[in-house]
């Protein structure tokens, strides 16, 4: 969290230099897509290496263009979480953890439809299906707030659509427990329509 002045620091520059030149292209839209989620952990019951489950997102884009360089909010709703165990034990357990996520990317296009992108994303708790309780009755409760950082590629394409491969990297811990530092790991491929 000690990064999000510089990175707010940033995005307001890179605003106002797309402000002083006159926009190319403003679009919006839905998004759908595949998650390959998995908790990043360790201490209190580490998570085993191939914890990774599958979930979905769906939600909106807008994104505005200047030439080579693009900004895209989005609001999308997002099933992550992860499959835990204890060593060499049989017992599994899957933490479904769904978010409502809004991030910011910056795009960059190598080409006319081909684009880089990077950007801070904040993920606010809608539901979590399993209760520390359930494992460990003294355990507190999984954080509302979630703060990650996005890079991928994207590609628009015929027919108004566009493709992207994005991988979320979580930067703070998805619980409060003092002993444990579990972080969500997403990679994501979507599928949007441009208005």
């Amino acid at each position: 969290m000690k990064q999000l002045p510089q990175i707010i620091a940033m995005l307001c520059t890179a605003l106002f230099c797309a402000n002083s030149v006159q926009a190319q292209e403003f679009s919006f839209g839905p998004k759908v897509g595949y998650n390959n989620a998995k908790l990043s952990g360790k201490s209190w019951s580490q998570f085993h290496d191939n914890n990774s489950k599958n979930g979905f997102h769906a939600g909106f884009f807008a994104e505005l263009r200047f030439n080579k360089i693009a900004i895209q909010p989005e609001v999308y709703y997002s099933s992550e979480g992860g499959k835990w165990k204890v060593d060499n034990a049989t017992v599994e357990h899957d933490f479904n953890l769904n978010y409502v996520n809004v991030p910011v990317m910056i795009k960059y296009y190598l080409t006319n439809s081909l684009a880089i992108e990077a950007g801070p994303q904040a993920g606010f708790l809608t539901e979590s299906n399993m209760k520390f309780e359930d494992l460990n009755p003294d355990s507190p409760k999984f954080n509302d707030f979630n703060f990650s950082v996005n890079v991928g590629l994207s590609l628009n394409l015929p027919l108004n659509l566009m493709l992207s491969a994005r991988y979320n990297a979580g930067m703070t811990n998805v619980t409060d427990h003092p002993d444990v530092d579990w972080k969500n790991k997403v990679m994501q491929l979507s599928l949007g329509y441009r208005f």
